[in-house]
């Protein structure tokens, strides 16, 4: 019983370190993003991600343009981030 509950909250913690952060891809967005891009720029019809993977290819490519050397759960962040408070894809 014990090794069982030990297994399910190692998994369980591994699955967390996986999932986004919301408020460090906040405070990545706001740092390094919000000079440049505010509220229209996410609004406007023509916009460039229409789903996503777009979204997420645009935000990466975007950290390299900058050298910001983000990890791939950065990048998630930040997506994450735009998606649950601008795209709602």
């Amino acid at each position: 019983m014990a090794a069982g509950l030990a297994v399910a909250a190692a998994t369980a913690a591994v699955q967390a370190a996986d999932l986004p952060d919301l408020e460090r891809g906040r405070a990545l967005y706001e740092n390094h993003c919000r000079i440049c891009h505010t509220q229209q720029v996410h609004e406007r019809p023509n916009r460039l991600s229409i789903d996503l993977a777009d979204l997420r290819l645009i935000v990466d490519n975007w950290q390299k343009q900058e050298r910001l050397r983000w990890s791939a759960q950065e990048v998630d962040d930040v997506v994450w981030f735009l998606n649950q408070t601008r795209y709602r894809f």
